[in-house]
């Protein structure tokens, strides 16, 4: 069961395990956080099975989509399903919405072996719940280079996709930091070049 959780319980999550979880340049700080929470429409929950809790995902709710930004299980409940389950309660759970959108490292920059099949392994993990590589769509963050996925609940449209990533991005990231990030339709750019050389 997927329970809400507000800033004062998040702060011990935090500390517990997403400064664990995730490289510090992979996400905010505490405070980056708990205004995203407070302006943005950033919901948290923790994942409880048996009275137990097994892991969390943040997610950013926008117009028509909701993005998961951050999902994790905890160390000790890993290989044993839970990650499904949480997917499975988001996807029941945002029902209404044109589509669930999430953000995976994209392989093809992995700096070894070990690191692509880790990336590999996480693409397959979404796929396994019916989430899809959005084709042509590019993102890079930073220094990380990213693909975004969907889970479809009405038909969804590449460029409505690359819009949307856009939006939350300029709603949650400073302005000056904004120049570090890109999404981009590799399709839309190769058919201006082919306009552009008629």
């Amino acid at each position: 069961m997927l329970r809400k959780i507000k800033f004062k319980e998040f702060k011990d999550l935090y500390r517990k395990h997403i400064i664990k979880d995730f490289p510090k340049n992979e996400r905010p700080n505490l405070e980056g956080f708990r205004k995203r929470m407070l302006k943005n429409n950033e919901e948290v929950y923790i994942f409880e099975e048996d009275g137990i809790d097994k892991g969390y995902c943040i997610i950013h709710q926008l117009k028509e989509y909701i993005l998961v930004a951050f999902l994790a299980v905890y160390k000790e409940n890993r290989g044993k399903g839970t990650g499904t389950k949480i997917l499975k309660e988001i996807q029941e759970k945002y029902s209404n919405k044109k589509g669930i959108l999430l953000e995976v490292e994209d392989p093809d920059f992995a700096k070894n072996n070990k690191e692509k099949n880790i990336q590999e392994k996480r693409i397959k993990f979404y796929e396994k719940s019916n989430f899809k590589i959005v084709k042509n769509l590019k993102e890079k963050l930073y220094t990380v280079n990213l693909k975004i996925m969907v889970y479809e609940f009405k038909k969804t449209d590449v460029k409505e996709i690359e819009n949307t990533i856009k939006e939350f991005y300029y709603t949650v990231i400073d302005k000056k930091m904004q120049k570090y990030i890109t999404v981009k339709n590799d399709l839309e750019d190769e058919e201006k070049k082919q306009k552009g050389n008629e």
